[in-house]
């Protein structure tokens, strides 16, 4: 039997499958020898989807030119998403040294974990849950946000079907095609189009749930780290026998402090430019949507997308608050140790010098902009809504 399948905390890749998995298939899992080989497949994933783009941003213009307010923020919409998979395919290509960092240095931590005390693995159970959670997650919000449209046109005309030999044909993001407007609704036209944007809106699920769902398994993991130091500095006051043997356990969760500082720095460089694209485009999505749904009242197309894109912000938002909460907890759990049974001026100075460290605020932030946790999230909804009173006011 594989060693590897006795073990109960396996890598990263086998702890969060369905991460993994997503990752290499949206060509962004941070293998370093086939960063070419994933930037050349990532080109002709583009040139495959180069009517839709040509069509999408012609019709943008166009109806920019026209000052065409509705079809644009509708455009707009749609283009956030695009936008968002290929900036971020470009840019984690781009951090692929330091996103591979991370995800051995998470594989280190879990497989550590199968040497560790039942009371430390209760720790690691708990934190990988809220991991899978996180991933869960960023498998469901894409998996939504791209399923709306086409469940949304395949529905209309399977009841219009029913009802009528003529029914409306409706396509999954309705718009102009150049050079085949007078017939884009007629077959075979209607039909390849719709396929062919089919196709391409679903290649759009990896990438989301991918690197998005990497986010919250990493704010969760640091976290662990974080839970793990504390309670090694209690049970080196618990359970050591003598100064020395005290003194040296100490001394392990120094390091051990300094490690999980260390790996949050790396989320920090990672994800900071992603979580400031996050911030500004999702603003703008929301805001489309709730331009849409004041036009055409409670469409469940964009009523639907507008509360996943509230989603899709909470989660990150969510998660760095978790961490927030938990850092500053730090200090009240170094202190609930047993330290006043140990009378000696080393032991003291090690525990003022964690607690001190631990005093920074565990905060992530988008390129120093704008900072993520829950009163973020609200000025998110704040800054939506400006937006969109400003392009109602007439």
């Amino acid at each position: 039997m594989n060693q590897s399948n006795c073990l109960k905390y396996k890598s990263f890749n086998e702890t969060f499958k369905f991460c993994s998995f997503a990752l290499a298939l949206g060509l962004i899992y941070p293998n370093r020898k086939n960063v070419c080989l994933r930037t050349t497949i990532f080109f002709f994933v583009l040139l495959f989807n180069f009517g839709t783009l040509f069509w999408f941003i012609w019709y943008t213009v166009k109806c920019l030119w026209e000052l065409d307010i509705y079809n644009s923020t509708r455009n707009i919409t749609v283009g956030v998403i695009i936008l968002l998979f290929v900036f971020k395919t470009i840019y984690v290509n781009l951090k692929t040294d330091m996103f591979a960092s991370l995800l051995e240095q998470i594989t280190k931590d879990l497989l550590k974990g199968n040497n560790m005390d039942e009371d430390y693995q209760e720790i690691y159970d708990y934190y990988i849950k809220q991991g899978l959670f996180g991933q869960k997650c960023y498998v469901w919000i894409p998996l939504i946000l791209t399923s709306i449209f086409p469940t949304y046109a395949g529905i209309s005309m399977t009841y219009g079907s029913l009802r009528s030999d003529d029914f409306k044909k409706v396509m999954l993001h309705e718009m102009d095609l150049k050079y085949i407007e007078d017939k884009q609704y007629d077959f075979p036209y209607f039909e390849l189009v719709f396929a062919y944007y089919f196709l391409g809106i679903y290649i759009l699920i990896p990438n989301f749930a991918g690197f998005d769902g990497s986010f919250c398994i990493a704010t969760s993991h640091l976290r662990m780290k974080i839970k793990l130091m504390t309670h090694g500095v209690q049970r080196a006051f618990t359970d050591s026998k003598d100064i020395l043997e005290l003194k040296a356990r100490l001394k392990t969760c120094v390091k051990d402090h300094q490690e999980a500082l260390e790996f949050y720095t790396l989320i920090q460089r990672l994800y900071g430019g992603w979580l400031f694209a996050v911030f500004l485009l999702t603003s703008f999505l929301i805001s489309c949507n709730l331009y849409q749904i004041y036009l055409t009242g409670i469409d469940p197309r964009y009523t639907m997308f507008a509360a996943t894109g509230v989603f899709h912000m909470y989660t990150p938002c969510y998660f760095a608050s978790c961490l927030i909460e938990l850092g500053e907890q730090t200090c009240t759990d170094i202190y609930c140790a047993k330290w006043e049974s140990w009378a000696d001026p080393t032991v003291t100075k090690f525990l003022i010098f964690i607690m001190a460290r631990a005093q920074k605020r565990l905060l992530l932030n988008g390129l120093g902009i704008v900072f993520f946790n829950m009163e973020s999230f609200v000025s998110l909804m704040q800054t939506s809504y400006s937006f969109f009173t400003l392009i109602t006011s007439k």
